[in-house]
C-alpha cells in the first residue's frame, strides 16, 4: 500500500492507496506536529484508526512546510520505507511553462498531475487552502501558470483582527448577498466574494487560454463554496491522487 502525505500550511492530509484506489484518508492540523515523535504518533494513530490499512510499502510527500518534511521522512524510515519527496529535481512528467520552474510549489504540481490523470488536458484547477490558487493546465497538458490570492481563513482573520467591532463568523452563506445584520454581511462578503472571485478568474483564464476549460475545485475550504458554483467538479482529494499518480509512474 502507498501512503501519500500532503503537508499544507494549515492542514496535513494522509491518504492510503491500494493500487489506484484511495481506501483511507485522515486530516489534522499541521501545527499539531512539532517533532519526529509527534509524526510517528500520527502515523501509528492513523493505522489504528483505519484497520483496512495494511503494510505500507511506499510513501510520497508533498510539503510547503520544509520544517515538517523531515519528520515524516523519519516516520517512513521507522516503517522501513524510504519516502519520496516531491520537489525540484524530482521528475514528474509534467511540463512547466513558467519563468522559474523551481518556484512552483509541490502541492501545485500534485494538483496539476492529479487533474491531468483524472480529467485530461485543458483544465482550471481551483485549490482553496491557506491561499486561493488558480492553476491553468493547458490543452497540451502543461502547467501554464497560476494566480494566488488570499485564502478564506486569511481573509476572515484579517477582517476580524483589523476591525475591533466585528465578530467571528460561521462561514454559513446567507440567503441573500445583501445582508441585514453584521454576521450575514460578513458571511456574504467571504462566501459570495470568493464565489465571484472564482467565477472571475475562470472567465479570465478561459479568455487568455482561448478555449473552454474543464473546471475542478479542491482544497479544505472548497466545501464552503462548491454549492454556489455551477460547472465545477468537486474533487476533495485531488492532491493525494496526483501524488499517487507521480509515485506509480515513477515505479
Amino acid at each position: 500500500m502507498l501512503l501519500a502525505i500532503d503537508i499544507g500550511n494549515t492542514m496535513t492530509n494522509f491518504g492510503v492507496f491500494e493500487g489506484e484506489k484511495l481506501i483511507a484518508t485522515h486530516k489534522f492540523e499541521t501545527s499539531s506536529v512539532t517533532s519526529a515523535d509527534d509524526a510517528k504518533v500520527k502515523g501509528a494513530g492513523f493505522k489504528m484508526l483505519h484497520k483496512e490499512v495494511g503494510e505500507i510499502e511506499g510513501v510520497i510527500i508533498s510539503s510547503v512546510v520544509p520544517s515538517k518534511t523531515s519528520l515524516y521522512v523519519d516516520m517512513a524510515s521507522d516503517w522501513g520505507v524510504k519516502a519520496l519527496t516531491l520537489g525540484p529535481g524530482l521528475k514528474t512528467g509534467l511540463k512547466l511553462k513558467v519563468d522559474y520552474p523551481s518556484e512552483v510549489g509541490a502541492d501545485l504540481i500534485a494538483d496539476a498531475v492529479g487533474a491531468l490523470t483524472k480529467y485530461g488536458t485543458g483544465c482550471l484547477i481551483v485549490d482553496l487552502g491557506t491561499a486561493n490558487k488558480y492553476i491553468l493546465l493547458d490543452k497540451e497538458g502543461a502547467f501554464a501558470g497560476l494566480s494566488i490570492a488570499p485564502g478564506v481563513r486569511i481573509s476572515i482573520d484579517a477582517l476580524v483582527s483589523g476591525a475591533a467591532a466585528l465578530p467571528e463568523i460561521s462561514l454559513k452563506a446567507p440567503k441573500n448577498a445583501v445582508g441585514k445584520n453584521t454576521l450575514d454581511c460578513m458571511n456574504s462578503g467571504i462566501i459570495y466574494g470568493t464565489e465571484f472571485e472564482i467565477e472571475g478568474f475562470a472567465a479570465a483564464f478561459e479568455k487568455e487560454a482561448g478555449y473552454p476549460l474543464k473546471k475542478i475545485i479542491t482544497g479544505g475550504n472548497s466545501r464552503y463554496i462548491i454549492d454556489h458554483l455551477d460547472g465545477f467538479n468537486y474533487d476533495e482529494n485531488l492532491t493525494l491522487f496526483g501524488l499517487a499518480s507521480i509515485y506509480y509512474k515513477r515505479k
